[in-house]
């Protein structure tokens, strides 16, 4: 039997992907996928506009600038986050009375495991850059494991495709 063949560490990723299968499933597509998009777009928002929505609320409320910033940033994530979501809930009712419910669960469910997948992944390709500067796991051998070898592939291949870099000649300014 494969699971006889599991270590803790492949145990530990069969849970989890599998929390993210369930989630995905029941929360559907539409959320999954707002999730992450109001996320991104929440931090971007507030670190461009809380900017001008704390110069305004200065103008009204006697706090410190400071503190006024942080606050701004707050209200907006929050406020974009739960923008997203209140959409993301209208466009799921909407594929259940167009009876594509199951389509947008099937697909939720396949992308809470690519979620968890690459969370994983990234896990595991820190873990084995610390594991190389300073000994973390000195008795585990993760060359042992099942899935450790895919999981550190992917996060070795979304590194590379993230990060990559053109190389930009040399040019002497002078």
């Amino acid at each position: 039997m494969y699971f006889r063949k599991m270590n803790y560490f492949d145990v530990l990723v069969f849970i989890i992907l599998t929390y993210g299968l369930l989630s995905g499933f029941f929360k559907g597509f539409v959320v999954e996928i707002a999730g992450v998009i109001a996320l991104i777009l929440g931090l971007l928002g507030s670190f461009k506009f809380s900017n001008v929505l704390g110069n305004t609320v200065q103008f009204f409320i006697d706090w410190d600038s400071k503190t006024i910033q942080i606050v701004s940033f707050i209200f907006l994530f929050i406020l974009i986050i739960y923008s997203i979501s209140l959409l993301a809930k209208m466009i799921t009712k909407t594929l259940k009375l167009i009876a594509l419910g199951w389509l947008n669960r099937i697909l939720g469910g396949f992308f809470g495991i690519l979620k968890w997948a690459v969370v994983l992944s990234a896990f595991t390709l820190i873990i084995s850059e610390l594991n190389e500067i300073i000994t973390i796991f000195s008795d585990f051998n993760f060359e042992d494991s099942k899935s450790y070898f895919f999981l550190n592939k992917l996060g070795n291949f979304l590194f590379e495709w993230v990060f990559q870099s053109k190389s930009i000649p040399e040019q002497k300014i002078i």
